[in-house]
């Protein structure tokens, strides 16, 4: 019988997909319920914008400026997190894993690859998903940071050996471009209130639009039209997901390190920037 890849992994696939979209439509009504509060942070028909151009070159952006900017514009709200024993069981998992095996793990990836080769995959995969990024753009009004992120995609391309190298920073641009737009931003810009606050496994923090953002993303992820088999497609993102471990474990540190109770401060750090991005 003819070897099929594409159901390779397509149960387990559907079963987490399954879950997830299970307990985000039983939730929804929450989301629903706080769009009106979340409108503060979703800001009066104002798109998104994030100021980290840099998540290519693994910067991080920083929470106090979040912070101050959330102050200023009156975005804070309080986290709604009714299941918060769920939470912290999936909370205390990834602490686990984080720690055991996915930084020893960076610690050796580090190791073997040198830091241009780790650049180069991390500008290649950032450039890659610049499609993504353009669609988002327009679907949240925001026309000229699409216009910024398509030229500097083409660019890119053509004289980055195909996004291998980041020669469009360099570029004296009109606009910056947002960095890392997603469907859960667009979500939020167009009104959707972020629901309650869920930890998933592995995947870290969340809340009800972000879980259905990941949807979203996909969707305008051209990697999965590119290629046909669900391994290779898995494949491609363990590898971007792993060359970018180093600064995901350095912003997760900065959250959890902000107070005496790791939980409370990576739900509040979380939703803080989330909040932030879509009321910029």
């Amino acid at each position: 019988m003819p070897h099929n890849n594409n159901l390779i992994g397509a149960p387990t696939l559907r079963i987490w997909l399954l879950c997830a979209l299970l307990l985000c439509g039983g939730l929804a009504l929450s989301g629903c319920a706080s769009g009106s509060g979340s409108n503060a942070a979703a800001g009066n028909g104002v798109g998104s914008a994030f100021s980290d151009s840099g998540y290519a070159d693994g910067s991080i952006p920083s929470l106090d400026e979040d912070d101050e900017y959330l102050e200023a514009t009156g975005a804070h709200q309080i986290i709604a997190d009714p299941i918060e024993p769920w939470n912290r069981f999936w909370f205390s998992f990834n602490e686990g894993a984080y720690d055991y095996v996915l930084r020893p793990l960076n610690t050796g990836y580090m190791f073997i690859t040198p830091q241009p080769v780790r650049t180069g995959i991390g500008n290649f995969f950032h450039n890659l998903k610049a499609p993504a990024r353009i669609i988002n753009c327009l679907l949240q009004g925001k026309g000229m940071e699409a216009g910024v992120e398509f030229s500097c995609f083409v660019f890119n391309s053509t004289a980055g050996l195909g996004g291998i190298f980041n020669p469009a920073k360099n570029l004296k641009k009109r606009v910056e471009p947002t960095g890392n737009e997603d469907g859960g931003q667009t979500l939020g810009v167009w009104g959707m209130g972020e629901g309650m606050y869920v930890v998933w496994p592995l995947l870290g923090p969340s809340n009800v639009r972000d879980t259905l953002g990941y949807g979203v993303s996909y969707l305008t992820n051209p990697v999965n039209y590119m290629v046909d088999s669900f391994d290779i497609s898995l494949g491609i993102w363990a590898l971007d997901t792993f060359n970018s471990l180093d600064g995901i474990l350095d912003a997760y540190d900065e959250m959890r390190g902000m107070s005496v109770e790791p939980y409370t401060s990576v739900r509040d750090a979380y939703t803080q920037f989330r909040r932030a991005q879509i009321a910029k």
